[in-house]
Order: C-alpha cells, then sequence, then structure tokens
C-alpha cells in the first residue's frame, strides 16, 4: 500500500514539475521579449508616479514641475555654470 502510494505520487507528483511550454529564447523571439518586459516595466513606473502625483497638493505639483524642469536642464547642458549655459547654441 505504501509502496502504491509512493508510486502515484511520484507519478502524478512529478508530471507537475515537468516543462510543458517552449521556453527556448531564439534571435527571432528575443527582441519581442525584451520589448514586453521593457513596456510593462514602463506602464508600472508610469502607474506609481501618476499614484504619487495625485497623493500631493496644489504647492507640492508646482514644486515638483519646477524641479523636472530645472533636472532636464542640467541633464540637457550638463553640469556648467549658468554664465556658460547662456552661450550655448540652441538647435
Amino acid at each position: 500500500m505504501k509502496n502504491l502510494f509512493f508510486f502515484l505520487f511520484f507519478l502524478f507528483g512529478m508530471g507537475s514539475f515537468a516543462q510543458t511550454t517552449n521556453d527556448v529564447v531564439t534571435p527571432e523571439n528575443a527582441e519581442a521579449i525584451k520589448k514586453a518586459q521593457h513596456d510593462k516595466i514602463e506602464k508600472e513606473y508610469l502607474h506609481r508616479v501618476k499614484q504619487h502625483q495625485d497623493f500631493q497638493g496644489k504647492k507640492e505639483k508646482k514644486r515638483m514641475k519646477r524641479h523636472l524642469k530645472k533636472s532636464q536642464r542640467q541633464r540637457k547642458f550638463g553640469n556648467l555654470p549658468w554664465y556658460k549655459r547662456i552661450w550655448i547654441r540652441r538647435r
């Protein structure tokens, strides 16, 4: 009886651990998988940002917007002093 239960457990229990789908990554589907992962992460990030901004009041939203613009300017021109940024040609 004990051997029968062990056999049934082994037969049906191990079958659930078997690989049922073909998860081989090929060059053809690698880019699609990478894009899907990136889209999922970006969607979750944008959802969290929107949720965070919804919790803020009017003053905080204004301050966040001002700091976002400042950080974008810094990223665009790099870490230059204000008097050198004046002479940079804008395209």
